[in-house]
């Protein structure tokens, strides 16, 4: 596929020389291994998509569409060569078995011993081409006893203590965070085990699981457990108690996201807000969080969320607007543009 991708994935802005000699072959479907291999295209991998074609990619059909393909399949699946062959048929295992023969990488997504059984499992492959990287991306670990349960990104979070580490009622997340955290640890490993083969020479198994990978996205709230000896109640300063980290609401229904911890951003702050009077309380702001809340919003609700942008644009305060996906798509190409004129 080709077309202008909408991103870069993560931040990235490749490709980078080099990776057009590593050999990709995705057998991954829907998002998390999907979002993987696009972000090892846009490093400048050579990635084959490869699709049974009668049990192609469900992103494909999936609404709403952009040039023909589901708006999700053609956000991941740029820049691949997209491969329909039935490998659980003879002449197709033996020609997916040549491409296996030749590659550096191989991720797939399917419950842990599909692939044994169509004659493209890990340790087969392995045998054939020694350098060969197998990754599988799984809902839950490989080994244990709910390796082969069915999944997805909400059921992923649920059990990794993603959804309740908020305080209060669990919410729904704005995007699927499991599988995109899965996606990213299953790169880094990929990478990792790229640069350990350049040392060893050999290839090796990677297995990054999205429960375990959502869990390790908490270090935050694990700690307080840890430390106290119970699950953190209520809410937190990293979950709306701090009054200098919280989103707050101004005329006109906008909102602002207000994140100035360090007490120099609170400071000054509260000195662009007119609220200089209160500036002894940032020693202790949550001890005063009523106060500083009440105040804070009582003088952003004065402006428009916009208004506010420009007035603070030129303040160390770390403080920006909540932008609607359109707005943050132009806000972040004007970002990368400018970035571009100056580097």
């Amino acid at each position: 596929m080709s077309g202008p991708p909408g991103r870069p994935l993560g931040g990235i802005r490749g490709p980078f020389k080099g990776f057009e000699e590593i050999r990709v072959l995705d057998f991954t479907k829907l998002l998390p291994g999907p979002y993987a291999t696009q972000i090892l295209a846009d490093l400048g991998c050579r990635v084959t998509k490869i699709e049974l074609p009668h049990f192609a990619d469900g992103a494909r059909t999936m609404p709403p569409m952009i040039d023909g393909v589901g708006s999700t399949f053609w956000m991941v699946n740029q820049g691949k060569e997209c491969l329909r062959v039935n490998f659980r048929e003879p002449d197709g295992l033996k020609r997916v078995r040549a491409l296996a023969a030749e590659a550096d990488v191989l991720i797939e997504g399917f419950r842990p011993g599909l692939m044994d059984r169509v004659g493209l499992g890990a340790e087969d492959l392995m045998a054939l081409n020694p350098r060969l990287i197998y990754a599988s991306l799984t809902g839950y670990p490989e080994g244990g006893p709910w390796r082969r349960k069915a999944g997805h990104d909400l059921n992923f979070l649920a059990v990794s203590g993603f959804l309740a580490a908020g305080g209060g009622a669990p919410s729904m997340p704005a995007t699927q965070v499991a599988d995109l955290a899965g996606s990213l640890a299953a790169t880094a490993s990929i990478l990792a085990a790229l640069v350990e083969r350049g040392a060893t020479g050999r290839g090796r198994r990677v297995t990054v699981s999205m429960a375990e990978t959502a869990h390790s996205l908490l270090p935050i709230p694990l700690g307080e457990a840890l430390a106290e000896g119970r699950d953190p109640d209520g809410p937190r300063w990293w979950n709306g108690a701090h009054p200098f980290y919280r989103l707050y609401e101004t005329a006109g229904g906008g909102r602002l996201a207000v994140a100035a911890l360090e007490k120099s951003f609170a400071l000054a702050l509260l000195d662009a807000l007119g609220l200089e009077r209160l500036r002894g309380l940032a020693d202790d702001p949550l001890a005063h969080a009523e106060t500083l809340a009440a105040e804070i919003g009582r003088v952003l609700r004065g402006a428009a969320a916009a208004e506010w942008e420009e007035r603070l644009k030129d303040k160390d305060v770390c403080v920006t607007r909540v932008l609607g996906l359109g707005e943050a798509r132009a806000f972040m190409d004007r970002l990368r543009t400018e970035a571009r004129r100056t580097t």
